[in-house]
């Protein structure tokens, strides 16, 4: 007989037809299964996500799911903030879907993050005067022009505990659990690819010349400065530009930087002899620095993976010294090779500012 008969020739325990065939094989099958044990029982004081163990409507209690909410409020900003992470460290006998069902219903939703700001009308302007007055430049202008490209940046060491350095080693973000409009708020981290690092935090101040000499190694007590205080670094901005084999004969040495606001001291640059020249505003694309920055994040990341794999926890110092090396070997020649890693950034800026005009003066990437 086939299913569908059967269907029709029977009712439920509501006097009503199975809604479906598959209802009706599906209760024939259990009550075969259960044999000389009589019919199988259903449990329908726990089933899933309609009723929990505190009787409630969702299988998560409000206890759980402020846990769960708390959780995602510290660590959404990294790799590792998934549902079956979180029912993991939170000890949680909940599904994983259940689990996402609970944020969405406290407004959170898993949404892919925004790994840039979009650029404003004003700043694609400045981006088209600068490519405009620099495209025509051949490559090796820009390497005897480039005195020194410095900027900043804050690396991060491994911290000791273990698990946070398992967390450590997840950097790199795609998605993340935002609430609405929360996506281009910069509060969020959504605009820094490697989200935000746990561990101790170790700022440095990084400038190369433009013929593939890593000048400026300024360790900070912390990422910023105040304009006085900056003013006192510009004697070393002088003596890392004037380490360019192109530097004897020019009357001020060119210095390339982004738009912070200490940074910007004409007059002080001019009094120790360097000129200032700005990259557009929101326009890291543009500046070969952050190429470096890129590579070495990856790099360290590398040595940073074998850390953990063989449980060693170093010392800051011995951090240093390892950013250090790493920054010395991008200045190297490899065999056979013409020039090294950063004179080749250097010397790619034609096809860097062309890709950007190409762009209608957009982002051109790295």
């Amino acid at each position: 007989m086939p299913w569908k008969k059967v269907r029709s020739m029977v009712t439920n325990i509501q006097g009503k037809r199975p809604g479906s065939e598959h209802a009706v094989k599906n209760a024939v099958e259990r009550v075969s299964a259960a044999g000389p044990q009589g019919i199988a029982l259903t449990r329908y004081a726990n089933s899933g996500r309609r009723y929990g163990a505190d009787g409630g409507k969702y299988m998560l209690t409000e206890k759980q799911t402020a846990q769960v909410v708390d959780f995602v409020k510290k660590w959404r900003h990294k790799r590792f903030c998934t549902c079956p992470y979180i029912k993991r460290e939170l000890k949680l006998e909940a599904t994983p879907r259940t689990i996402a069902r609970a944020l969405n219903r406290q407004k959170f939703h898993w949404r892919q993050v925004s790994k840039k700001s979009p650029l404003t009308k004003p700043q694609l302007e400045k981006r088209k005067d600068f490519v405009q007055k620099h495209l025509h430049h051949p490559p090796l202008w820009w390497v005897q022009n480039m005195h020194l490209v410095f900027d900043g940046v804050t690396l991060t060491k491994a911290p000791k505990n273990l698990d946070s350095r398992q967390k450590h080693a997840a950097q790199r973000i795609q998605h993340m659990w935002m609430r609405r409009g929360e996506k281009m708020d910069p509060k969020l981290h959504t605009y820094n690819r490697y989200g935000v690092q746990l561990g101790t935090k170790v700022p440095l101040w990084g400038g190369m010349t433009g013929d593939g000499t890593f000048s400026l190694r300024l360790w900070s007590a912390r990422s910023k400065f105040n304009k006085e205080e900056w003013a006192q670094q510009l004697p070393q901005l002088r003596k890392a530009a004037a380490m360019s084999s192109y530097s004897p004969g020019c009357k001020r040495l060119k210095v390339w930087h982004d738009n912070e606001g200490f940074l910007k001291q004409p007059d002080e640059y001019k009094k120790a002899g360097l000129t200032s020249v700005l990259f557009p505003p929101n326009s890291g694309d543009l500046n070969p620095i952050e190429t470096v920055w890129a590579k070495l994040r990856q790099d360290l990341a590398k040595l940073e993976f074998e850390d953990l794999k063989n449980d060693r926890v170093i010392t800051v110092a011995t951090f240093r010294r390892r950013v250090a090396q790493l920054l010395r070997s991008y200045s190297i020649k490899g065999p056979g090779e013409q020039y090294c890693y950063l004179e080749k950034i250097v010397r790619g800026m034609p096809k860097r500012l062309a890709k950007c005009k190409k762009n209608s003066y957009g982002p051109c990437g790295k």
